[in-house]
């Protein structure tokens, strides 16, 4: 596939779209911080605790695709304004209903108002950008400024002003995700980007449910050499994410390192993955859009999968930054992949399919990865993980090498 040259997009259509992201993708890092200490005031046992941590993947994982599909039928702004709205008022409504199964509920609420907001921002990169990387790679730095500031704001809110002001704090943090969407324009006649066919009809509440035609159509996207290479590459990637969210810190805080240090780490990371995030569209140019998805992702499993023989501070600190630099170019390249993959009429559903792949790795993975470090170990954990996911990218690779369709420049 060659990389195309980008199409001219305005800064008021890109600002929208990218702040869109910033807002929408960081509401789980600030939940991470907030809903913990609130849910500890509720005095919940342990597995009740890990439930509601955990409920916020439920409905993503069951109606990712059924928010895609009513994007490519609805229109993308019109679908992201109305989660992004039950996205703003789902945070005040935890401090007037503070009983733990109504905080599940509205876990699970806010889970799937923040993941169609943010597949939203990845449909319109495909609808409107064309699948660009070079616009990819700037959504992706902006996610970064998010993460920088949501979760410490929110932190500063609880210890300031308490939970009130923390909640409200996050409610107008996602009210910005709404002003983003309605900044957002809609395609017009003659518009280049893509006009559903049922964009200006009324959405009435047979369109609010699921349809299995729309979750068939999207599996059917698996047809395709592209999108099923996608797939395959995005799960290979969240094997990394699972490694680093479950057993990572784990082992760093067993031998003896700090929480300030831990904490340098990831910040590294994410600063070394802003700056990657913009070098992607030149570097997608140069060496072509797959060839590079496959050696960032397989780079970011390696990164951590050697964590246990780094054994110095210094060495620990460089693979947590240059991981962080991998995958904030691999991220916008499996965007703009699929979108060019996915075809116009279906950029929701290929989104949508996605982002239900990647919740159920967040799942899945941590409990695969327990049963491991249970029968090998945590050291050797990393390593089995670690070189079962890179075979698993080279056989990838052999597949994408296979198809004519994967040709690059």
């Amino acid at each position: 596939m060659e990389a195309a040259a980008d199409d001219h997009v305005s800064w008021r259509v890109q600002g929208a779209v990218y702040a869109s992201g910033l807002f929408n993708h960081s509401m789980h890092q600030m939940v991470t911080v907030l809903l913990p200490l609130w849910v500890l005031t509720l005095n919940p046992s342990p597995f009740m605790f890990g439930i509601v941590l955990g409920s916020r993947f439920v409905l993503p994982i069951l109606f990712s695709i059924h928010g895609g599909a009513m994007m490519d039928r609805l229109g993308t702004r019109r679908v992201m304004l109305g989660f992004a709205f039950i996205g703003a008022v789902v945070p005040l409504l935890f401090l007037l209903a503070p009983w733990i199964w109504a905080v599940i509920v509205l876990q699970m609420l806010g889970g799937l108002a923040d993941t169609v907001g943010w597949s939203g921002t990845q449909t319109l990169i495909g609808q409107v950008m064309k699948g660009s990387p070079l616009y990819a790679g700037r959504l992706s730095f902006s996610l970064r400024i998010g993460h920088f500031t949501g979760p410490p704001l929110v932190g500063v809110a609880w210890d300031l002003l308490g939970p009130w002001g923390a909640f409200i704090v996050m409610s107008l943090w996602a009210s910005c995700a709404f002003g983003a969407a309605w900044l957002i324009p809609a395609p017009a006649p003659g518009d280049s980007a893509y006009r559903p066919p049922e964009a200006h009809r009324s959405i009435t509440a047979r369109d609010l449910l699921p349809r299995l035609s729309d979750y068939i159509d999207a599996f059917k996207l698996m047809a395709i050499p592209g999108v099923a290479f996608v797939m395959m590459v995005t799960v290979l990637r969240h094997s990394g994410i699972g490694i680093q969210s479950s057993f990572y810190i784990v082992y760093l805080e067993g031998v003896g390192l700090s929480g300030t240090f831990i904490g340098l780490m990831l910040t590294g990371g994410a600063v070394l993955g802003a700056g990657g995030a913009l070098l992607t569209g030149r570097l997608a140019r140069v060496f072509g859009p797959i060839r590079m998805l496959l050696v960032t992702v397989v780079a970011g499993i390696v990164l951590i999968a050697i964590t246990p023989i780094l054994g110095t501070l210094l060495l620990l600190f460089i693979a947590a930054a240059l991981r962080g630099g991998t995958m904030g170019m691999s991220q916008p390249l499996m965007i703009s992949s699929l979108a060019r993959f996915a075809g116009t009429e279906s950029q929701g559903k290929g989104v949508g399919l996605r982002t239900t792949a990647n919740r159920l790795m967040n799942t899945l993975f941590p409990v695969v990865m327990g049963a491991v470090v249970e029968i090998a170990g945590l050291e050797y954990a990393f390593y089995i993980m670690g070189t079962a996911a890179v075979g698993a990218v080279a056989l990838a690779a052999i597949y994408a090498q296979r198809h004519d369709g994967f040709r690059e420049a």
